[in-house]
């Protein structure tokens, strides 16, 4: 059964069971904090490190073939304890007395921050998340094992959130990716009002932090990004606050930055000059010791990769220390752009209305007005601006990747002196771009409303919304159960048979590359294929197909946005001659 499409729960039942997880996590790591990092004992550290933590050590069962009975034990072990813990995160008081004294900001943010909430538990919808996001936690739960880099290059993408998110999809919940990455961001708020004795600007800050429109895409998926940005964001913060690193601090400080990384390979980059900043602050007092401390900690989160990695490369080199996945598609995956607008102006303006998501907004501009800017402001910006130029040359330039710096402007903000600023000025000079992301948000959040309490209305949801539902359910239907398949659409998290994706085909990668993707096709004895509309004449397998099996009618392209859903496909399924393969392939 797959919960995606047969859920056991409904999204309310589903978002208790995410939540006790969550909770379960800052329990633990309540006592590794305790215990190891006292000055960093509070809710929000407490569940970052712990995420951490616990995501690498299950990846390293993984590896070693022990995920399910870890996962099984951890599963039930983070309910149970969250469920507990519960009394003890939740201050009823603190929310009445701020009920009391909230004035209209505030108020526009609780909404705000309310309509967020509903978008994250809404059901699944978003391509990337129907595709690897949600794929490799089943896949893993299904046969023990991280996907053969031969079977699935996207599956290879994947880091320690989708397997992190296991726990929860074990359970029968699948909103949990994004709401610990919606309860992080509220707690990194926390954790900001603690460091603010302003109120108005502390306002300004979650304003300028949630008002932009790339949030409306992170919060719809559990693809960690937002997770990862966050920890960045929080060593940055601590690396530029502490006038003297001590050990424990350079420990804590490299444990966000490496887990970073293992959520998501492009926070190598992110990451690179916040370590050597930090590193360059602890190597003063304790060389030897920070030394030291750094290998053992890159052992700990870069080697189980790189031996795994070894095990599955053919002619392994020093990027395959961190990814599998062939340059040609690292290459390609660089070039990517959510819009056709050279840049930077592809993150600041959307080619249409049906792209408003892809921008991360105007709000950085106010960096630019004149105010009394201290050390710490200026070492930020500074650090912002050459990691910008790393992912302009090394990395992608995309709004989703570029959101991280509006955390980082954010953190610079909090080290600004003045008192005398008007935030309240600065907080109208947001107002336009404020009400557009209020608009689309709100709608977003009550079309997605009776998807989350009712299944039948769930599903007329997926229908609309989700990338390429109704089409996979309509392959699960016809499929016969027994039958193994190859699909050239994304969403293969969506489909109950086993599969091999047509990814590796992708990327123009030459014949000695492509023998391991030929030979594991063979090996598992594919015997049926998908494909979308009507097969090109120069299509890699074109002479391997069989008879047509079955022909659907027209599916309309489901995505959340409305000005988007325009256009139509359909799809065939045909009978696939496996043992040929190695003669009819076109390559």
């Amino acid at each position: 059964m797959n919960i995606l499409i047969e859920p056991i729960y409904n999204g309310l039942i589903q978002t208790l069971f995410s939540f006790s997880i969550i909770s379960g996590f800052i329990f633990f790591g309540k006592k590794i904090n305790q215990f190891f990092f006292k000055d960093y004992d509070h809710v929000f550290f407490n569940l970052l490190i712990s995420l951490i933590i616990f995501s690498q050590l299950i990846k390293i069962f993984s590896y070693l073939g022990l995920f399910k009975e870890v996962n099984l034990v951890l599963a039930y072990l983070f309910l149970l304890i969250g469920i507990y813990n519960f009394k003890k995160i939740l201050n009823f008081s603190k929310i009445k007395n701020f009920y009391k004294s909230i004035n209209t900001i505030e108020l526009i943010i609780v909404f705000a921050l309310l309509v967020f909430f509903i978008i994250t538990i809404s059901p699944p919808s978003m391509a990337d998340a129907l595709d690897y996001h949600y794929g490799v936690p089943l896949y893993l739960l299904k046969y023990n094992q991280i996907p053969d880099l031969n079977l699935w290059l996207f599956g290879a993408l994947a880091g320690n959130g989708e397997i992190i998110n296991s726990l929860a999809i074990f359970l029968g919940s699948d909103n949990f990716g994004s709401l610990i990455q919606f309860i992080s961001l509220i707690l990194f708020f926390i954790f900001l009002k603690k460091k603010l004795n302003q109120k108005k600007k502390f306002s300004f800050l979650i304003l300028f932090i949630i008002f932009s429109p790339k949030l409306l895409q992170l919060f719809s998926g559990p693809k960690f990004l937002l997770f990862p940005q966050i920890l960045t964001a929080s060593a940055l913060y601590i690396s530029v606050k502490l006038k003297k690193i001590k050990i424990t601090d350079f420990i804590f400080i490299m444990i966000l930055l490496m887990g970073a990384t293992q959520f998501k390979l492009s926070f190598l980059l992110s990451g690179f000059l916040i370590g050597l900043f930090t590193l360059y602050k602890a190597l003063k007092y304790n060389q030897l010791k920070i030394i030291f401390l750094c290998f053992i900690l890159s052992a700990f989160f870069f080697l189980p990769t790189a031996i795994w990695n070894y095990s599955q490369v053919l002619n392994f080199n020093y990027l395959n220390l961190f990814s599998p996945v062939p340059i040609e598609m690292i290459d390609n995956l660089k070039t990517y752009r959510e819009n056709n607008f050279i840049y930077p102006l592809n993150l600041i303006f959307p080619k249409s209305l049906g792209n408003v998501s892809t921008i991360i907004g105007f709000q950085f501009l106010l960096l630019f007005f004149t105010f009394k800017k201290t050390k710490e402001f200026k070492i930020i910006i500074f650090i912002t601006l050459i990691t910008i130029c790393f992912h302009y040359f090394f990395g992608m330039s995309i709004s989703r990747i570029y959101y991280e710096f509006i955390l980082w402007c954010a953190i610079s903000f909090v080290f600004i002196k003045d008192r005398n600023l008007d935030y309240n000025f600065y907080t109208k000079l947001m107002l336009p771009q404020l009400m557009l992301v209020i608009c689309f948000s709100l709608y977003f959040a009550l079309t997605s409303i009776s998807g989350i309490i009712s299944f039948v209305s769930r599903d007329k949801f997926m229908i609309k919304n989700s990338n390429h539902y109704e089409a996979i359910k309509w392959v699960n239907k016809n499929l016969p159960h027994e039958a193994k398949v190859i699909s050239n659409i994304r969403s293969v998290a969506l489909l109950n048979n086993e599969f091999v994706p047509t990814d590796w085909i992708d990327f123009n990668l030459s014949s000695d590359q492509l023998n391991g993707y030929f030979s594991l096709i063979k090996q598992k004895k594919i015997n049926y294929i998908i494909l979308k509309n009507n097969t090109p004449e120069d299509f890699i397998f074109i002479d391997c197909l069989g008879d047509k099996f079955a022909q659907s009618g027209e599916f309309t392209k489901g995505t959340r946005n409305p000005f988007n859903r325009n256009s139509k496909y359909s799809l065939s399924i045909y009978h696939f001659n496996h043992k040929k393969l190695l003669d009819c392939a076109k390559r």
